[in-house]
């Protein structure tokens, strides 16, 4: 692989890779330890969706981009693909997940009050109906195979000519060139065609499996806009993450390639989710106060409580009118000192809700303390994905150096 289409893996990186790893397992350990397995179950599901929104979110942006014939992201574009190499460990986690429910490993069988209380939704016919233990499961893994299927063939168009490309350069035959060039044109128009039915796929599969891992943790409340809920938080935090990665990687090779216009588009693009997102939440709540029906009004009466109100005091502001106000000045979306900031807030706040949104489910003795737990988790997990994006790094190029939309440079 070519240096300069890899990322920059300095000793300073793995050591923190390497150090975030160790603090996920750590605090894990000392979390199955001390007897607080449910707890920690909670801090896994947490991290684990909130990295799985960022992977897929990574390939529909893709999607997005083809489908459109954009062409101010092609430099970027190989980036947030990369993303998606933690899908496999998203299915990973949920095999061993539901092996654990199904043995009753660690508490794990405790997680979803409905499987630990089969009578629990009697009186639910619908939901008695499709929050079926065996249904669940096996409806979670297909839906993230099928997931994972449509990445591997949407990924594998543009690699397979980047592979083939790099290795005429070191055989120097032009034969192999002009073969990896048409292979470029036909896999764009390939995409182009196909990346309207991927992106449906995508948009189904992720509503349901947000529906199944996170709503139906309060399996008597119920929201419509879940989906859409989910899908502001996943761009919002994927164009945090993208804006991150590109200036950690500004003075590279691959960086050399990401303009003023990028970070502007970029920034522009974290600012329009960032108002999206505070749009549906406000939506969410103004629609469960003014029908003040118990059944929905008590997931919200839950999180106004200690030590959860904190964070809902909070959220708002690093979420939504801290980014807001700070990607109005045009320069603030590629001036580093200002827009780095931002991203690692919003990163940070959109991890803590989903935090929000899992862990009062759990905390049914009302025992928990601020989420000291589930940050040390975050952290493992962030070294996980990291050490996924590394290794993709190491096998694939970091830009699509066959992709005929490539500006050159």
């Amino acid at each position: 692989m070519n240096k300069n289409y890899s990322l920059p893996l300095t000793t300073t990186v793995k050591g923190a890779i390497v150090f975030c790893l160790l603090i996920g397992v750590a605090t894990l350990i000392y979390a199955y330890a001390s007897g607080a397995a449910l707890r920690a179950w909670g801090s896994v599901l947490a991290s684990v969706f909130f990295f799985f929104m960022v992977a897929l979110g990574g390939a529909a942006f893709a999607c997005m981009q083809d489908l459109l014939g954009a062409l101010w992201g092609r430099p970027i574009k190989r980036l947030h693909e990369s993303f998606a190499s933690f899908l496999p460990v998203v299915l990973i986690f949920c095999l061993l997940f539901f092996l654990c429910i199904k043995l009753g490993i660690a508490d794990a069988d405790q997680v979803y009050v409905w499987i630990a209380d089969h009578h629990y939704l009697h009186h639910y016919v619908g939901k008695r109906s499709w929050l079926v233990e065996d249904f669940m499961l096996v409806r979670v893994l297909v839906l993230l195979v099928i997931i994972l299927a449509c990445v591997y063939w949407q990924l594998r168009q543009g690699l397979r000519a980047d592979r083939l490309l790099l290795q005429s350069e070191s055989s120097a035959e032009q034969g192999v060139r002009a073969e990896a060039l048409a292979m470029a044109v036909a896999n764009r128009k390939r995409l182009r065609y196909w990346s309207a039915l991927l992106l449906v796929v995508y948009a189904l599969c992720f509503t349901f499996i947000c529906f199944d891992l996170t709503m139906a943790l309060a399996p008597k409340w119920f929201s419509t806009l879940w989906g859409g809920w989910n899908f502001a938080i996943m761009m919002q935090t994927l164009l945090a993450f993208l804006l991150l990665f590109m200036f950690a990687l500004k003075n590279t090779p691959i960086g050399k390639r990401y303009g003023v216009k990028q970070f502007h588009d970029v920034g522009k693009l974290l600012f329009g989710f960032t108002i999206f997102f505070a749009y549906l939440t406000y939506a969410h709540v103004l629609t469960y106060w003014y029908a003040n029906m118990p059944e929905t009004s008590q997931y919200f009466i839950d999180r106004l409580q200690q030590p959860w109100l904190s964070l809902v005091m909070v959220l708002p502001l690093c979420n939504f009118l801290l980014p807001m106000l700070a990607f109005i000045p045009k320069a603030s979306k590629w001036t580093a000192p200002v827009a780095i900031p931002v991203c690692v807030m919003v990163i940070i706040a959109q991890w803590a809700t989903q935090v929000v949104v899992i862990a009062p489910e759990l905390d049914r003795d009302h025992s928990w303390s601020m989420p000291l737990l589930e940050f040390g988790t975050f952290v493992g997990f962030w070294g996980l994905f990291m050490c996924c994006v590394s290794l993709f790094s190491r096998r694939f190029p970091m830009l699509a150096i066959s992709d005929p939309d490539l500006p050159q440079g």
